[in-house]
């Protein structure tokens, strides 16, 4: 049981190298996976992560983009 003290969500900062290096795990999983149809969504899941990774280096290049022109 949760105490009420707990707080109802957990936050963890992730950036773009982490979930590049969590993809890259699901899919050497994949490759070594005998069962196809987890290996497919453990490909898929690396692809997923794979995309925020790109999305997190573009929102990033957008907040450089606009610190530089405030200084």
């Amino acid at each position: 049981m949760i105490s009420s003290s707990a707080e109802p969500y957990t936050w963890i900062w992730v950036d773009a190298p982490y979930l590049r290096e969590q993809a890259q795990r699901c899919t050497r999983l994949a490759r070594d996976c005998p069962h196809l149809p987890t290996a497919h969504e453990l490909e898929a899941i690396g692809v997923e992560l794979m995309q925020k990774a790109a999305e997190l280096d573009h929102l990033q290049e957008d907040r450089d983009a606009e610190q530089s022109t405030q200084e």
